[in-house]
């Protein structure tokens, strides 16, 4: 899978889809969880869509609908990473697996906040 320029992820047609861009991760993914319905997912959009636009270009940002990914969804979840949503998934470059470096459950913006801080410091990490 080859790296779309700036833009935002929005659908993975399954779990190897997602691995595939894993491999080729130029410094960090970002990968949100949520659903249309989803009242908390849609408080925390202003907060995503600010992070997604400022971030720089080795970031990639992927905003997915579990009811669109599901297999990528049913997977996390059969692993227990995913026990509600929204879920925000941060994968630092070299990590091939389908555990996150780091994560975040819910729409609290405090722990927001505390989770796209922790990224810039593992990207930080990446890029010495």
């Amino acid at each position: 899978m080859s790296i779309p320029p700036k833009q935002i992820i929005a659908s993975f047609a399954n779990r190897q889809e997602f691995m595939s861009l894993l491999q080729v991760n130029p410094g960090l993914i970002i990968l949100k969880m949520g659903a249309e319905w989803c009242g908390p997912c849609k408080k925390i959009r202003p907060v995503l869509d600010a992070f997604f636009a400022t971030s720089p270009p080795e970031v990639v940002c992927a905003d997915i609908d579990v009811d669109e990914s599901f297999d990528l969804y049913a997977y996390f979840k059969s692993k227990k990473m995913v026990n509600g949503i929204p879920v925000i998934f941060c994968y630092k470059k070299g990590n091939a697996t389908f555990a996150p470096d780091d994560s975040v459950t819910g729409a609290d913006p405090g722990e927001l906040d505390k989770f796209f801080k922790r990224c810039a410091l593992h990207l930080a990490t990446v890029k010495r």
